[in-house]
């Protein structure tokens, strides 16, 4: 069963058995590599305060422009109130709607979404000790969901064998795996082909020790 200790955005993007499902994977990858993969899941990197001022705004034009004929024909009438329910009607469609992740994706500007998610990858990196393994072999797979957006971030010594165009694979995996509800089955895709990619240039040495949790790592 899904963990209780998921938030609900999590537990409906991972699924039955998500968890278990992504740490088999990661122990089935490194036991074939010294390298030490991470996966890891945010609700959202880009900020969203902008979102409900503007949807507000493009909601209370959308119901005041198509009235405006109507309205300046009127010869009296509490015009005020018709303008104050156009408000309020505005304002609370405007709350509800922010809140949807495909409308917050709407209104961020797309150039403001990547660089945002990237930064927020960068600082995950640094912030649970994947750049400071014993052979450098860290790599995080990283993927935020509201976004849609996923980045590998790889520490020294792999990005000095492994080309950066080589994680695109891994990162389409795990966006199809957000598109389709199953973070799980992508996530678990993509770190399989971390393994192969890593295995031949990292292979597992004797004494090989687990130096990161083999967990997925949730947080907003």
């Amino acid at each position: 069963m899904v963990s209780t200790s998921l938030p609900g955005w999590a537990a409906s993007l991972l699924g039955d058995h998500g968890i278990e499902r992504i740490e088999s994977a990661i122990a089935e990858a490194e036991a074939r590599t010294a390298g030490e993969i991470v996966p890891m899941v945010v609700r959202r990197s880009s900020t969203t305060g902008h979102v409900p001022l503007l949807a507000f705004c493009l909601l209370l034009l959308g119901l005041l422009i198509p009235d405006v004929p109507g309205w300046l024909a009127r010869s009296g009438g509490p015009d005020w109130l018709w303008l104050g329910a156009a408000w309020l009607v505005a304002a609370v469609l405007a709350f509800a709607l922010s809140r949807l992740d495909a409308v917050q994706r709407l209104l961020t500007p797309r150039a403001d979404q990547i660089q945002q998610v990237e930064l927020r990858a960068e600082l995950e990196f640094g912030a649970h000790g994947v750049g400071h393994t014993r052979g450098d072999t860290g790599v995080l797979l990283f993927v935020s969901r509201m976004e849609h957006r996923a980045v590998v971030l790889a520490d020294r010594a792999i990005a000095e064998r492994v080309s950066p165009e080589v994680w695109q694979e891994l990162v389409d995996l795990m966006i199809d795996g957000v598109r389709h509800g199953d973070l799980a089955a992508g996530m678990a895709r993509a770190i399989a082909r971390c393994g192969d990619i890593l295995a031949p240039h990292f292979p597992i040495a004797p004494d090989d020790r687990n130096e990161l949790r083999d967990h997925l790592i949730v947080k907003e």
